[in-house]
């Protein structure tokens, strides 16, 4: 069911998801969603995107007139990049020890089990191999900013990523939060076939809250986007909570409010409300 908010000010800043919420099911940005954002962005209103990826497959998904000019959340909250009006940088690494503690834990978990080491969104470390068209295609990433996973236990990382193949991995976030489950946050996504791992004391909440601080807007007025388990803490802690038709259910139960779903442009539904608002303003 579409519940759709209704405005009668502007937003301090705009927190939007990627995967399931500002692209399609095809991991695209149509063209109403690039509009409605850029429309944001050129009224003065902060644009943070907030999503699991790390930053440098999103120039390639979203280009470059939105990676430039919106704020970026990326690894689950544990880096940040602020962009005009916004100012400001901040990263979250797993506790020293930990990462390797848990990288063995998983390699001892099946030789299927695959892991990538995440640094600070542009290198990473994996345990998989692939061919540079296949890196660039799935990683956005070319074969000189990978490493392994030794070395970038070294690089003081910033999160670890697993899966198996598709598989459903509720064993191995199981045994992870069994003996970690004080130290690390274990944040499953779609469908529990992966899964992210971090620091305790990240969250896009976190990160988003800190970019916020240079222009003193707060949580509550800040309007948000989501429809996975990853977005759960930026929905729970944003003024007004937007679902995607598409959400799982515990989003849907979470947000107070609902667009239509991703495919349907659900973002710019919303947001082209707000903008008709700021056009009476100004």
């Amino acid at each position: 069911m579409i519940n759709l908010p209704t405005f009668n000010r502007i937003p301090g800043a705009i927190a939007v998801d990627l995967d399931g919420t500002l692209l399609n099911s095809r991991a695209q940005l149509s063209e109403r969603n690039r509009m409605a954002i850029k429309g944001c962005v050129a009224r003065g209103i902060p644009v943070v995107i907030a999503t699991s990826r790390p930053i440098r497959t999103l120039r390639r998904l979203v280009g470059d007139d939105l990676t430039n000019f919106c704020s970026l959340v990326v690894m689950n909250g544990t880096a940040a990049l602020a962009a005009p009006p916004l100012s400001g940088a901040f990263r979250e690494v797993l506790p020293k020890g930990v990462a390797r503690g848990i990288v063995d834990l998983l390699a001892g978990m099946g030789p299927e089990v695959r892991v990538t080491v995440e640094i600070e969104g542009w290198e990473f470390g994996a345990n998989w191999a692939a061919d540079a068209e296949t890196l660039w295609q799935f990683n956005a990433a070319t074969p000189d900013m990978v490493m392994s996973v030794d070395e970038a236990l070294t690089r003081n990382p910033s999160r670890i990523a697993t899966s198996r193949g598709g598989s459903d991995v509720s064993d191995l976030a199981a045994e992870v939060s069994r003996r970690y489950g004080d130290i690390v946050s274990v944040v499953p996504a779609n469908g529990m076939t992966f899964l992210n791992i971090l620091s305790i004391r990240a969250s896009k909440s976190g990160a988003l809250q800190h970019l916020l601080l240079s222009r003193e807007i707060a949580m509550d007025d800040v309007l948000a986007f989501g429809d996975d388990i990853p977005d759960i803490d930026l929905l729970a802690s944003c003024g007004t909570a937007v679902s995607m038709a598409n959400a799982v259910p515990e989003v849907l139960s979470l947000c107070r409010y609902s667009t239509t779903s991703n495919d349907d442009d659900g973002v710019a539904v919303v947001l082209e409300r707000v903008l008709a608002i700021s056009g009476q303003k100004q």
